[in-house]
């Protein structure tokens, strides 16, 4: 799941990155060409550090996904792509850690979210949602399509993943039903058999006495 979740983001989500990188290259938005550059290069050294625990680089994973997102709401507000990024982790946290790991993960996206709002909404940061998201370049419409792509199929991925273990699981516990049921029947069929032959010792032995 980790690895798949990986490729996904490295492979679709470079359409992403290329067209963030050329947006933020343009504005001099130095900041956003350093947090994309150490992003994609995060995942990208993630995706073949296969020698590195898993638990490790699940946890690095969720950590880069959480900052995007961060930085997202922090460069364009609550529009939907920061968002989804959150969201997304959520999800996953979800799948590769289980429970605990998942209430920590949205506490701390719902966190961002409120801190990020105040700080808009105070003045204290600014946000030029236009910069990057203007409904009416094309391109702009590229790099919604690609996080979209990456989250849905992440998610997609990770609903197949849960349902496959859980139908092996039905699967083995029926297994172990029929097995069950075999070993009662052979267990019945040789106390059977035991009482049988209790029997004609008893006849043997009252035919002998008589």
């Amino acid at each position: 799941m980790l690895h798949s979740s990986l490729l996904i983001a490295v492979v679709v989500g470079g359409l992403g990155f290329v067209r963030t990188l050329i947006d933020a290259i343009d504005r001099s938005a130095w900041m956003v060409v350093g947090v994309a550059v150490l992003t994609y290069g995060g995942l990208i050294t993630l995706l073949f550090a296969k020698g590195v625990p898993y638990p490790t680089r699940a946890l690095v994973f969720l950590s880069l996904l959480y900052v995007v997102g961060v930085f997202g709401l922090l460069a364009v507000g609550y529009l939907a792509a920061p968002a989804l990024i959150l969201a997304g982790q959520s999800v996953l946290a979800s799948v590769l850690f289980g429970r605990r790991v998942t209430l920590i993960a949205l506490a701390l996206n719902l966190l961002a979210l409120l801190a990020v709002g105040g700080a808009l909404s105070s003045g204290i940061v600014e946000v030029e949602t236009m910069a990057f998201y203007d409904p009416t370049v094309f391109m702009n419409w590229l790099r919604v399509t690609a996080i979209f792509a990456v989250f849905c199929a992440i998610a997609v991925v990770s609903v197949d993943v849960v349902t496959n273990h859980l139908n092996q699981s039905l699967r083995d516990q029926a297994e172990l039903i029929e097995n069950l049921k075999g070993s009662m029947q052979l267990h019945e069929a040789s106390e059977t058999q035991r009482r049988a032959a209790e029997t004609r010792l008893q006849e043997a032995q009252r035919h002998d006495d008589a």
